[in-house]
């Protein structure tokens, strides 16, 4: 019982030298930061004293020669106090505790300029070589094959039996009548019909290419005006709007590539419209994701790549 006390008595002990210590050195810190703090206060012109209260004192005598004086004697003061033995002491505690720590502490200008040095940018890298352009098609859509002209009015029958024949089962195009009392010959502005089963529905509006003073040649050719696309079981007029967002999307994103080349000729507009058959089962060939971010929409785009491919890519990673 007896050694236990006398191990919390030294604990203790050892606790009031240690503070005892760290308060010595504390306050000759606080001496030695207002003692460095003169000669830049000397310089000043207004209120050289301050906030700091040595200064104040220093600074608030008669002449300068007496604050030279004061400083001296201050200096001197400094050096008696810091070479008595219990500030030495405190000095040789506090350097051994320093070797024993292993976490390397260092003082916060240390620690600063070490933060800086790690966060600095790295050395910019070497040239790299050339690399040339990768030309990307002028156009969205691909042009006609060599020998094939612009469709026309007389052959847009003749080319929707081939259509539907070459794609039997799984997709058609018709020509849009309003009532079965219709007129049968087919004149322009006229409407197709597109559809690919479970999966949409579209309107594709044609019309005479004009000339560039607006006059429309013998036999002009047809390009696409206008897409509507609707989803594969909604009844509703060429003129309207579906009423799911998707489709919409689709109709907006067609329309805006349509902006972009006004004159694309009606087999040219087919062969993008034709990659549309999987909508609902491809991933964006950008962000590999089949829901974008925004919006959570499958991959409404239809982007050509140099070897004729179209990519399903969502309309906000195209635009981003």
């Amino acid at each position: 019982m007896a050694t236990t006390v006398e191990t919390v008595e030294d604990q203790q002990s050892a606790v009031s030298t240690v503070q005892s210590q760290i308060d010595v050195l504390t306050d000759l810190s606080k001496r030695l930061q207002a003692l460095r703090q003169i000669p830049s206060g000397l310089l000043r012109s207004e209120n050289p004293s301050g906030r700091n209260p040595v200064l104040h004192v220093v600074f608030s005598l008669p002449n300068l020669k007496d604050t030279f004086r004061k400083s001296v004697e201050e200096l001197r003061t400094l050096h008696t106090a810091a070479i008595e033995e219990k500030v030495q002491e405190a000095l040789r505690v506090a350097a051994e505790s320093e070797r024993r720590d292993g976490t390397e502490v260092r003082d916060a200008s240390s620690r600063e300029k070490q933060r800086k040095k790690r966060s600095r940018s790295p050395t910019p890298e070497s040239p790299r070589p050339y690399l040339p352009l990768q030309h990307k098609p002028t156009s969205p859509f691909p042009s006609l094959a060599a020998g094939t002209a612009p469709l026309t009015i007389k052959e847009l029958p003749t080319y929707i039996q081939e259509f539907n024949a070459r794609h039997a089962k799984k997709m058609s195009l018709h020509i849009y009548l309003t009532s079965p009392s219709e007129s049968r010959n087919v004149t322009v502005p006229v409407v197709l019909r597109f559809l690919f089963p479970d999966v949409l529905r579209a309107f594709i509006a044609l019309d005479h290419e004009e000339g560039i003073d607006g006059a429309v040649s013998k036999d002009p050719a047809l390009i696409v005006e206008s897409l509507t696309v609707f989803g594969p079981r909604e009844k509703k007029p060429p003129y309207s709007q579906s009423e799911f967002i998707i489709f919409q999307k689709l109709s907006q994103w067609v329309m805006r590539v349509l902006q972009s080349s006004p004159r694309v000729p009606v087999q040219s507009f087919m062969d993008m419209l034709i990659a549309y058959d999987n909508l609902f089962l491809e991933k964006c060939s950008l962000c590999q994701r089949f829901l974008s971010a925004e919006g959570y929409l499958p991959p409404v785009a239809r982007v050509r790549r140099e070897d004729g491919a179209w990519e399903p890519q969502h309309a906000t990673c195209v635009l981003n």
